[in-house]
């Protein structure tokens, strides 16, 4: 792959310091704070990422505070290929090592809220880009790097940014694992309330950052209560340990009897729907998983927020109609998957994944939602690892997407800049042939 190995090398200190300012932005996305589309931090980091972009001569556009986009003109033209990443991060929840908006090294790993998701991944992209330009690179079709700003919370920012606009031919979304994900299952994000029926229990708290409860916290009318479990990220729940089930049956062995405690052991015993009702999987693409991600107390209630992932066998709308017979469930938002044909194409895509990781993974359907389902044609395209993260620095349930000290291993990521310098010369080779 002729020099990009030894360029990355030699400029990985400039990576790193571009990351560290880009994760110095504290990017959670809240509708309509400071008076703008998803608060004043979101809109600084797309005008940093804006000016990023320009300084490699790109001609780019803020589009309506919510995506910062940067282009490459093709000498012909005649197709759109683009590459579309996130800013906006989760919560930074919990004790952390360190400040999570200040990027620092740990060993061979790179420690701050978004380094993975997906802020690391958009950087090696833009290198990616500026690696090509500086060898000369002329494409014959237009290319973008587009960054948008609410991902996190629901993806509304595709709508307010490209409402009427045609999407390019096909659009590569690095906010997965590699090698080609050409579907996504359907999502679902739920609330159910679950009354409080003794004295004994005053208020149960645990989570909030889109992840599987790894702390929470029962006060009790004699003292507290608290529990420790394993976080993992809602659509790979496989490894974690819900610290408010291990709570609940611990208030349960202590003697206390109450609605909430019981309907919370009955209704989340796993990550699977089992107690819900609802479980289901394919041999496509896998099992469907219900994971509690927030619980909180209002009044003599306790609120839990739930995430839901769909494997492609399920219709959402039967879903949707069994948690209506639910009581006191309440569906907050919902997302229908997709899938598109693994042509030659995208296993062509596929194929470099594989050469550069030295495996040979076929194309697969993915849990996790990204813009690729609603940036159509569209595919996610790393830049994890088809084998999984090195584990990072840090105790179980910490140091991946969405966990306390979130890390990304730098290595993975010069990965992921191989790939993306073969993925976008191949596709301005092949696009529309």
């Amino acid at each position: 792959m002729d020099n990009a190995f030894e360029w990355w090398n030699e400029h990985l200190d400039e990576y790193i310091e571009t990351l560290r300012n880009y994760v110095s932005f504290k990017s959670i996305a809240i509708p309509g704070k400071d008076g703008l589309p998803f608060g004043r931090d979101n809109l600084d980091m797309l005008h940093f990422m804006r000016n990023e972009m320009a300084g490699l001569g790109m001609s780019t556009r803020l589009i309506n505070d919510v995506f910062a986009e940067g282009k490459i003109a093709g000498s012909v033209g005649r197709q759109s290929i683009a590459v579309a990443c996130h800013g906006d991060v989760v919560p930074a929840e919990g004790e952390w090592e360190r400040d999570p908006f200040e990027l620092y090294q740990k060993g061979d790993h790179l420690v701050g809220r978004g380094s993975t998701d997906n802020k690391g991944a958009g950087i090696a992209v833009l290198f990616a880009f500026r690696y090509l330009l500086e060898s000369g690179w002329k494409p014959e079709n237009d290319f973008l790097l587009r960054i948008g700003s609410a991902e996190e919370i629901g993806m509304s920012d595709v709508e307010m940014a490209f409402s009427g606009e045609e999407m390019p031919t096909l659009t590569l979304v690095p906010d997965s694992g590699f090698p080609v994900a050409y579907g996504e299952k359907s999502s679902i994000k739920a609330e159910i309330s679950l009354p409080i029926t003794s004295d004994a229990i005053l208020s149960i708290e645990g989570g909030g950052s889109a992840s599987v409860i790894d702390h929470a916290v029962a006060v009790l009318k004699e003292g507290e209560s608290e529990s420790f479990g394993k976080g993992r990220h809602p659509a790979t729940p496989e490894g974690g340990e819900d610290a408010v089930l291990i709570l609940m049956n611990r208030l349960r062995d202590m003697g206390i009897e109450d609605d909430a405690v019981d309907s919370y052991i009955s209704l989340f015993p796993d990550f699977y729907g089992t107690g819900l009702g609802i479980a289901a999987s394919d041999e496509e693409s896998g099992r469907l998983t219900a994971v509690v991600t927030h619980v909180h107390t209002e009044g003599k209630s306790i609120i839990c927020t739930l995430s839901i992932r769909l494997p492609l066998c399920v219709d959402i709308d039967g879903v949707l109609l069994k948690l209506a017979t639910i009581p006191r469930v309440r569906v907050l938002s919902s997302n229908r998957g997709y899938r598109v044909e693994p042509d030659a194409l995208i296993t062509g895509l596929n194929d470099i994944a594989n050469r550069v990781y030295g495996t040979d993974k076929p194309p697969y359907v993915m849990a996790g939602g990204t813009y690729a389902r609603l940036m159509q044609r569209a595919v996610a395209f790393g830049m994890g690892s088809p084998s999984g993260n090195v584990t990072p620095p840090f105790p179980a349930g910490q140091g991946r997407a969405h966990q306390r000290n979130e890390s990304v291993h730098i290595e993975r990521m010069r990965n992921g800049f191989l790939i993306y310098v073969e993925a976008l010369r191949y596709l301005d080779r092949m696009i529309g042939k």
